[in-house]
Parts: structure tokens; C-alpha cells; sequence
């Protein structure tokens, strides 16, 4: 497959509206020059119900990220001492495998169980520069947060200019800490940015770029608790405002069902790094989709993410098995039924095949079916019997088609290739391959 993307993809393996790359709707964007996929299945991914990986899948999965999809970045978690030694494992691996991958392991808030401490983040912060990781530096930055972390530490009392200057030089220290434990790549992630004061999320973003932090993260904590254009226009007031010469990134929830839209407006606004899952797992509904987002960053925006995508259903599936969560047939892009099209209007236009698709299912390893309900018709049946190699009479289609909504009516599903064969030879008479 060609390597195109954006508007050179256009009518060749995409169907993507033209208008997209219109100067009058590029002008009201503020992209980046480029942008960096986090991938963090290894963490998000490890909170779904259920789910517990050994040391084994999760050097799995960290293989797939690497070589099958090509990710130059993993996030994992650093919260607990199992974390660290899988944590260890992987850092074995990234350092045999010969590509040059970027890590960060999350401190969570550090005002966590037991302690709630400063010192309870710096132990972390030792414990992750121990296991080769880079570093990312959870902070609180709205009210709620700072005075229910405050609460904890039976602090509640102090005022609230207090708990946020507190909380800056909280970062600092462990921001220059992370620094003299050798930690080669120090982030910050500020929770629950979309309910912060405005003017104390900018200055902490120009204290976190003072101290030469290499990512500054945005966390919306709750998810779906403000509109897209809401991200754009912070990360576009912090870039223009507060760091200009620091990347920033976006880590984004599900809840409502917009953390991939949330994402790509953050992209809009000057977002340079964005957070993705594998299937989106994560807690609850999870996390912005690791394939939706690549598909938006290449297709419709025309960045090169350098992710392999034609390995992309593959790596989907086989992780999906790995964390014993099913992956729906209907996943966009990835899922089984993806491309199945059950109208027959949809499958008479052969000449126009981006009428009713964004893009060929083969760049995302994937592939185009017939699919068959309450409205089958003669295109969709010519096409699936020639993938099976079965030759049907043009005046056996009505029969077999009459057939094949009896046989779905009472089987309460779609006829098995085995079956369509079978179905095929009782009304044609034995029909002969095509």
C-alpha cells in the first residue's frame, strides 16, 4: 500500500470531503508540526473490568506496540510493586529491540493512599527511575481537586491561593528531583485542567516549562465534561500564553463518548502528543481510540504518525484476546463487521467504492463484506458468492435470496459460508464454482 495520507489520499484510498484541507477551515486551526502517539494500554488498558495481565502479556503487548505498529511512545503505570517489575521487562525489551521508544510511567496524584505526602511522590519518582522508565508527574490544578487532596492531608483549612501555590512547588521539587535521579524524560500531567482557574493553569504551565519539563499533559480527569472547542482553545491560550516552547499533550476520557473528538480538537488548538488505548481500554468506557485517532491524524489532517496500519486489526484482535475483552464486531475501523454493508445499495456502485466507506479496509488490515438482513438484494449476493467461489443463475437470485431471509428468520442470524454453500446447491441445483 502507498503511503498516503491526508490529500493525497483522496479518491486513491480514502474518501475523505475535500473541503477538509480548504484554507478558509485550515485557517481556524492551530496545528502542530507534527504529532506523537502515546499508547496507554499498558496502563488504562490494565483498569478494564476484570482484567489482570501477567509479566508475559504485558511484554506481549509492549512487543506489538513496537514492532507490529511501530509506537514510539508507552505509558505504564508505577503505582505498586508489581507495576515495577513488569515496568523492568519492558525497559529489557525496549532496549534490546533496537528502535528508539519513548516511556513514561505514571506517579499517580501523590496525594494517594496511604501517606497523601510529597514524600510519598518522590518515593515513587525514585522507585520509577529505578526501573528505566521516564517519568510523568501527576498534579491537580482545579479547586475541587486541590482542596479534596488538602482534605487528606487535614489540610482542608488552608486557602485556596495557598493549596495552589503549595501545589506548584510540589511539581518543581519533583520535577528536579526526577531530574537528579537521572530520569531522561520528565512529563507533568495536570488533572482536571477543563474546570481549573484559567490564570493558575497558565501560570503553572509556565512554571512546569521554566523547569524544562519535556511534556506538559492535559488530564480531563471526568471526561466529557466540556466541549471540543473548550479543549482547542486552552491548548491554543496555553501554547500562544504560557508554553510556547514546551509540547503539549492530551489525555482524554470516555465517559460520554467524545474522547477521540476531545483529542482531535485539542490537535486543533496546538496538542503535540496524544494519548491512545488499544480498543480505548481503560476504566469505565475507557479512553481515546487508539485506531480512530491514527485514522484522523493521517486522513484528515495529513500527519504522518509513522503507525503501521495495515497491522492494526491484527494487533486490535490479537490484544484483545490477550486482555480477555471482546472486541465488538462493530469497533470502527478494526471490528469484524467494520465494512460489512448490509443495504444493496451500497454495493452497487463498484466504480465509486468511497460512496459509502471513508476508506479501503485493507489499509487498516481489514476487508469489505456483504452482509445480509431484512433487505438482501442481487449486487450484495453477486459479490459474496463470488468470494466463495459459487456460480448462482441470474434467474436463481430471487429464489435464493427468498431462501436465505427464510433460513435468517429462523436461525436469528446470518448464514455461515458453509451454510451459503449448502443453501446455494439446493437452489441452483448444485451450482458449479464461478
Amino acid at each position: 500500500m502507498l503511503p498516503l495520507r491526508g490529500q493525497d489520499a483522496i479518491n486513491k484510498v480514502t474518501g475523505v470531503a475535500p473541503a477538509v484541507f480548504s484554507p478558509e477551515l485550515r485557517a481556524q486551526m492551530n496545528l502542530p508540526p507534527r504529532v506523537v502517539i502515546n499508547d496507554i494500554t499498558l496502563r488504562e488498558g490494565r483498569q478494564a473490568e476484570g482484567t489482570i495481565l501477567t509479566l508475559d502479556e504485558c511484554v506481549k503487548i509492549a512487543e506489538l506496540l513496537v514492532h507490529d505498529l511501530n509506537v514510539p511512545m508507552i505509558q505504564m503505570g508505577g503505582y505498586v510493586r508489581r507495576d515495577r517489575e513488569y515496568m523492568k521487562a519492558v525497559t529489557k525489551f525496549i532496549e534490546g529491540c533496537g528502535r528508539k521508544v519513548r516511556t513514561e510511567s505514571m506517579t499517580s496524584a501523590h496525594q494517594n493512599f496511604p501517606r497523601h505526602s510529597r514524600e510519598q511522590l518522590l518515593e515513587t519518582v525514585a522507585q520509577i527511575a529505578d526501573c528505566g522508565f521516564g517519568a510523568i508527574i501527576c498534579l491537580a490544578t482545579s479547586d475541587d481537586f486541590l482542596r479534596g487532596c488538602a482534605e487528606y492531608r487535614n489540610e482542608g483549612h488552608l486557602s485556596i491561593e495557598y493549596l495552589r501555590k503549595q501545589e506548584v512547588e510540589t511539581g518543581l521539587v519533583a520535577i528536579d528531583y526526577a531530574r537528579r535521579k537521572g530520569i531522561r524524560e520528565v512529563n507533568v500531567n495536570f488533572q482536571d485542567f477543563l474546570r481549573a482557574d484559567l490564570g493558575f493553569l497558565k501560570q503553572f504551565a509556565r512554571a512546569a516549562e521554566a523547569a524544562k519539563v519535556d511534556t506538559i499533559f492535559l488530564d480531563d480527569a471526568g471526561g466529557g465534561i466540556g466541549l471540543p472547542i473548550l479543549y482547542k482553545e486552552i491548548f491554543r491560550t496555553l501554547k500562544r500564553e504560557a508554553a510556547p516552547a514546551t509540547p503539549l499533550g492530551i489525555h482524554a476520557h470516555n465517559n460520554a463518548g467524545m474522547a477521540t473528538a476531545t483529542a482531535l480538537a485539542s490537535v486543533e488548538g496546538g496538542c503535540e502528543v496524544v494519548d491512545v488505548g488499544i480498543n480505548g481500554y481503560g476504566e469505565g468506557p475507557g479512553h481515546v481510540s487508539f485506531a480512530e485517532t491514527v485514522y484522523h491524524l493521517e486522513f484528515l489532517y495529513g500527519f504522518d504518525t509513522g503507525v503501521r496500519l495495515d497491522r492494526l486489526r491484527a494487533v486490535s484482535v490479537l490484544i484483545a484476546d490477550i486482555m480477555r475483552q471482546p472486541l465488538p464486531k462493530t469497533t470502527p475501523l478494526v471490528g469484524e463487521s467494520a465494512f460489512v454493508f448490509m443495504h444493496d445499495k451500497h454495493h452497487q456502485f463498484p466504480n465509486y467504492p468511497f460512496l459509502y466507506e471513508p476508506m479501503k479496509p485493507a489499509l487498516f488490515g481489514n476487508r469489505a463484506r456483504p452482509g445480509f438482513s431484512e433487505w438482501p438484494g442481487p449486487f450484495g449476493l453477486k459479490l459474496h458468492a463470488k468470494a466463495l467461489g459459487v456460480a448462482i443463475p441470474d434467474d436463481r437470485i430471487q429464489p435464493m435470496l427468498a431462501a436465505m431471509q427464510e433460513e435468517m428468520r429462523w436461525r436469528k442470524r446470518a448464514l455461515s459460508d458453509a451454510e451459503f454453500r449448502e443453501l446455494a446447491g439446493t437452489i441452483c441445483g448444485n451450482a458449479v464454482p464461478a
